[in-house]
């Protein structure tokens, strides 16, 4: 699968390579007029050149030639021009018939995506000329085949098209022969076209228009520069697929052609690197099975922790290769990584032999490029929504705001679950793929904002695809052909402002048992605040308790680990005000489930001088509920506290009210009232004096367990 990255890369090079354009500035505020010709002299725009039993092509004494060899279907060769749809274009070829079928076409291709979205403007050497074109695969005669006196045979013959104030003029020999209404564009692709056996050759091929305007990043600091990241990680082989982990300490990366590799030469294996405390990389370290096997391997995303990888591609349940269509996950263990198992993803085809996936941090999204029946042109941007099953769901082409009819692939989707970078060789760009960044505008995940260039400190002319940031967001890391040790090779690149996602929190710490203050394997549950909404979990680590999780910005978190046997105390952090990248600790304690034990229902927090629940109390209250439920002989005393702030006597009422409060939602939720008593003791035994954020932990409630 991997190699087929390779392939699609030299492919789109031979066949919808573009032209380098120098960029004089960084803004680009006008339109420039581009005056291509290609007399075929040299192959210097690497025009495709094969011989195999379909086809034959070459360029040989200043001009291309190209032999169809089959007697059915067709050939279209072709190169990009980011033409300006909406302004005046000319394009111009001279074109030789030499042998084979007389009276089939061939000619001009404009205006294409593929074969099956496409415009053509053809003549045959029996004398007659036509313009048609495929719309989805479907035929359209725009002019049908018609004689012309124009025409030589047995020579070469002008053809031109020229747009001019909303209307097509087309040509044979400098002499008008049709004028047709504008056809607007299916994609930026022009060429040739020639249809059932028969052998021809072109002259020269002649391209005048104005440039498409790149819509550009804002603001790009002409200071960052792309950095190959060396000798540690590249090599004289191809390396692809850079995935950063989320806390930036750990480099995954797919390398091809290795003499350690497990598969076939032309597979790639997971390679990782570490970071070391100077901040460079340690040398790249080839993962062992059953991460790698005899297929092409790559990760697609790290977990936080770092605990838990996705990859592409299925595994059998021994570790070996099953298939390149679809998707795995695999767990670090106490003996290494677990074998892959597959993600289902409801009603999933892929009608392209390439493919590229990202989950959300939350992992309750998946972004993919595929070709679908629903597809604009070639590969689109999908997305999946995690089901209850833990599937997801059928896929759901994300609109026209991303799709182009061009190729759009390597999804990633930073830490914010908003920003998402992907490359396209459809939105105007410097030449082969380049990378884009848009924002996602709603939930639906159909609206985004303009795509962006990443600009020419990042793109080239050259193959530019993948991207990869840490939660931090301060550097990137993609992959280039161009300034390579060989094949393609990771680079990194301190991010401008304006390309950067918005900002998160890195959550990290450990899970204890309270009581011994040893550390547990738990589940950590992170849940919207105000509305109870469960939004994530991970798992902390067996041996040592550690956990990390990304929070964004925008919401109050509850946070609690659960675990058999044992009840959370919970914690939340208050995210509602967007500030800066913050890395947070918070230790979670689980309080063993047994007789003696007391716990803070930190999440249980009233208005002010009142017994009134906030928004916010309900979900730990309705946990209490589930406890007492789920151990029906749990007896509990409350007890009752307010801040040290006001009359003694004022206070003592206020948190038996608040004792009461909470006693009376149990009852009214199927709790005997009689496994309930409870204690209000006001001000006298507080966490602390000082602050209004720390009399704010004051006012609360705690639970002893007096009998189970």
């Amino acid at each position: 699968m991997l190699a087929k990255y390779k392939y699609e890369n030299v492919m789109q090079q031979k066949l919808t390579g573009t032209i380098l354009f120098i960029l004089l500035s960084f803004s680009i505020t006008a339109q420039y007029d581009i005056k291509f010709y290609d007399d075929f002299s040299t192959n210097k725009n690497s025009w495709s050149i094969d011989d195999n039993a379909d086809v034959r092509t070459a360029i040989k004494n200043g001009v291309y030639e190209i032999w169809h060899k089959r007697f059915t279907a067709s050939y279209n060769f072709w190169r990009e021009f980011a033409i300006d749809k909406k302004d005046e274009f000319y394009i111009e070829t001279s074109i030789k018939h030499i042998d084979g079928v007389e009276d089939m076409g061939y000619g001009i291709v404009w205006g294409a995506s593929s074969w099956s979205n496409s415009y053509n403007f053809l003549i045959a050497e029996t004398g007659y000329y036509s313009i048609g074109g495929y719309k989805n695969k479907i035929w359209h005669d725009y002019k049908k085949w018609t004689s012309t006196n124009y025409l030589k045979k047995d020579s070469f013959n002008k053809l031109a098209i020229r747009y001019k104030s909303g209307k097509l003029e087309f040509y044979i020999n400098d002499k008008k022969v049709t004028t047709l209404n504008y056809m607007p564009f299916m994609g930026n692709k022009i060429g040739f076209v020639l249809y059932h056996r028969m052998f021809i050759q072109i002259d020269y091929l002649k391209v005048e228009y104005n440039r498409e305007r790149i819509n550009l990043v804002k603001n790009i600091n002409p200071n960052y520069k792309k950095k190959n990241l060396g000798k540690n990680i590249n090599s004289k082989y191809s390396e692809i697929a850079p995935i950063i982990s989320p806390d930036g300490k750990t480099l995954y990366v797919a390398r091809q052609n290795h003499p350690q590799n497990i598969g076939a030469e032309k597979k790639y294996d997971v390679w990782y690197a570490t970071r070391k405390k100077d901040g460079t990389w340690s040398s790249l370290k080839r993962m062992d099975a059953p991460i790698n096997n005899d297929g092409d391997n790559l990760v697609i995303s790290v977990s936080p922790d770092n605990n838990t990888l996705w990859l592409e591609g299925l595994y059998t349940s021994t570790g070996e290769f099953l298939s390149d269509a679809g998707i795995s996950i695999s767990h670090r263990t106490a003996n290494g990584w677990s074998v892959p198992k597959q993600i289902v993803i409801q009603d999933f085809y892929n009608r392209n032999e390439y493919e590229s996936y990202c989950p959300t941090v939350d992992r309750k999204v998946l972004i993919m490029s595929v070709e679908r029946d629903d597809s604009y042109g070639e590969k689109d941007l999908y997305v999946s929504f995690r089901l209850p099953d833990g599937s997801y769901s059928k896929p759901m082409n994300m609109g026209t705001d991303l799709n182009t009819f061009f190729n759009e692939g390597t999804p990633f989707i930073a830490s914010d679950n908003k920003t998402l970078y992907f490359y396209s060789y459809g939105h105007p760009g410097y030449g082969s793929a380049d990378i884009f960044v848009s924002k996602r505008l709603d939930n639906s995940w159909r609206k985004w904002s303009k795509p962006q260039n990443l600009g020419p400190t990042i793109n080239s002319n050259e193959w530019d695809t993948y991207y990869s940031i840490a939660a931090k967001g301060d550097y990137a890391y993609l992959v280039s052909a161009k300034n390579s040790y060989g094949a393609e090779d990771v680079f990194e690149i301190k991010m401008s402002e304006e390309a950067k996602p918005d900002p998160v929190v890195l959550l990290s710490g450990k899970v204890y048992d309270k009581k011994t203050k040893k550390p547990i394997r738990a589940k950590i549950i992170y849940e919207d605040l105000n509305t109870g909404a469960k939004l994530g979990e991970v798992k902390s680590n067996a041996k040592y308790g550690n956990y990390k999780i990304i929070l964004p910005y925008g919401k109050r978190y509850g946070i609690r680990a659960e675990a058999i046997g044992y009840m959370a105390i919970n914690e939340h952090i208050d995210l509602s005000k967007v500030s800066k990248y913050q890395e947070i600790k918070k230790y979670l304690y689980l309080v063993p489930i047994e007789t003696g034990q007391t716990i803070n229902l930190k999440n249980v927090q009233f208005k002010r001088s009142k017994a009134e629940f906030t928004q916010t109390s309900y979900p730990e209250l309705n946990r209490l509920v589930q406890l007492m439920k789920q151990y029906p002989k749990m007896e509990i005393e409350l007890s009752g506290h307010t801040d040290t702030r006001g009359k003694p006597d004022l206070l003592l009422k206020l948190s038996q009210k608040r004792v009461d409060a909470v006693k009376a939602y149990l009852v009214s939720h199927g709790i005997n009232a009689s496994r309930i008593s409870g204690k209000g003791y006001g001000g006298t035994r507080p966490l602390g004096t000082g602050s209004e954020a720390i009399e704010i932990k004051n006012r609360r409630v705690e639970f002893k367990i007096k009998k189970m």
